[in-house]
């Protein structure tokens, strides 16, 4: 994909579809030059007029898009809720996104997903750790237990998914 054609389209669909929103910015896989055949072209647009957040899937000038469409105060709980999740995926996308239209909504969104981020995941407390351990060592059981190779593929994927979750928040991250 090229970087310079996805914007260009990306900022004629918000032309387009939303020409009297706030802010709006190009971001995922394609502007971090990490974009496969099958990637798609996230947009996110700041609407203060709309009344809740929605995403929308469609195709435009041949690209796949999705569209995570929020005002600029329903964003923040997107915000709240990603980073309890400790998954911050929409402020990643904020803070790494292209600006296809800008204003200070952007640039205060921009500061506060960069300050998420850096901050990092509220750290687990004792008892989470310890339920957490519990469930990758019986999902390991159940592994180590299985004869069913379909089977074992799944906990194998949910172990991993698990040990993953435990090792990135253990440590901060």
């Amino acid at each position: 994909m090229n970087l310079e054609r996805a914007f260009h389209s990306a900022k004629e669909l918000i032309l387009d579809r939303f020409p009297s929103c706030h802010a709006a910015l190009l971001s995922g896989s394609v502007v971090r030059g990490q974009e496969t055949a099958t990637s798609d072209l996230d947009i996110i647009v700041i609407h203060n007029e709309l009344a809740s957040s929605y995403r929308e899937s469609l195709i435009w000038q041949g690209w796949p898009v999705e569209l995570f469409v929020h005002n600029s105060t329903g964003i923040l709980d997107f915000f709240k809720d990603d980073c309890l999740r400790g998954r911050p995926s929409l402020p990643r996308m904020i803070a790494e996104g292209l600006p296809l239209k800008s204003n200070q909504t952007l640039d205060s969104l921009k500061v506060i997903a960069n300050r998420l981020l850096s901050a990092g995941p509220e750290s687990w407390d004792e008892d989470t750790i310890d339920r957490k351990r519990y469930f990758l060592t019986d999902a390991l059981d159940d592994f180590n237990g299985c004869t069913d190779r379909g089977e074992g593929l799944f906990i194998a994927g949910h172990l991993a998914e698990l040990l993953h979750e435990f090792v990135l928040r253990t440590n901060g991250c």
